[in-house]
């Protein structure tokens, strides 16, 4: 693991705190150039400061090296089994934001109705699960789902989301909670209008001007973290 895939890991969970994304729940992953995963610790990504706080993963989910096997999240199978079948994705986020937590009870996709809901694509799938995804077949499940989409919302525990890079998917996931919101606001008055899936197409692509809009997030939820401020370059 790298010194900068380290800072990038650190930054983004202390975003992901700071924003109110996760709490003692949550995690975030990267892939590793040996073919590996490293995930933040199960104590949640806000007690996050060193390489130690991070689990280097075999693609079992086994912790490599000296790692403390108790420490391995126990929905480490998300992050396996999504960067498996997504070979353009280097980043997974699980977080539990309050709108997106809120909104995965109504049991339908989100469409996106603002300007930074096209950065998590026209529409967000919608995943029914009761119980927490702790095993490969469930998280395969939960991959397919997500299919080549950057979200997906899982009924009653919050959202994934994935990047080509940590800070596309931290971005995202800070992206989708404003996305989450904005439509339970809306709703509450009438149903939003949906954006159409050709205007979404800008957002999410590899290249274009929407990633030197995703950079200048990162940038601004870096630069006023007190802990991630000194990590993040852009």
């Amino acid at each position: 693991m790298t010194g900068e895939l380290t800072s990038e890991l650190i930054a983004g969970c202390a975003i992901l705190d700071r924003e109110g994304l996760t709490t003692a729940f949550g995690h975030l992953s990267a892939r590793t150039a040996d073919g590996g995963v490293v995930v933040s610790a199960n104590r949640g990504p806000g007690l996050v400061r060193d390489e130690r706080d991070l689990i280097a993963l075999d693609t079992d989910g086994s912790a490599r090296e000296d790692a403390d096997q108790a420490l391995v999240p126990g929905e480490a199978a998300i992050h396996l089994r999504i960067l498996a079948r997504r070979p353009d994705a280097v980043s997974v986020c699980r977080f539990h934001g309050p709108s997106c937590l809120a909104f995965s009870t109504l049991g339908r996709p989100l469409s996106a109705a603002i300007g930074m809901g096209l950065f998590v694509g026209a529409e967000v799938p919608w995943f029914d699960t009761c119980t927490t995804i702790t095993d490969a077949e469930h998280a395969d499940r939960l991959a397919c789902c997500l299919g080549d989409g950057a979200a997906v919302l899982l009924r009653g525990f919050g959202a994934v989301t994935v990047g080509r890079s940590v800070s596309e998917a931290v971005v995202r996931a800070w992206m989708l909670e404003r996305s989450a919101a904005a439509a339970l606001a809306a709703g509450a008055v009438a149903t939003p209008l949906s954006y159409p899936a050709a205007a979404a197409e800008p957002f999410v692509a590899a290249t274009g001007p929407a990633q030197a809009q995703i950079a200048r997030a990162w940038n601004y939820l870096g630069r006023t973290n007190p802990i991630a401020k000194e990590l993040v370059h852009t």
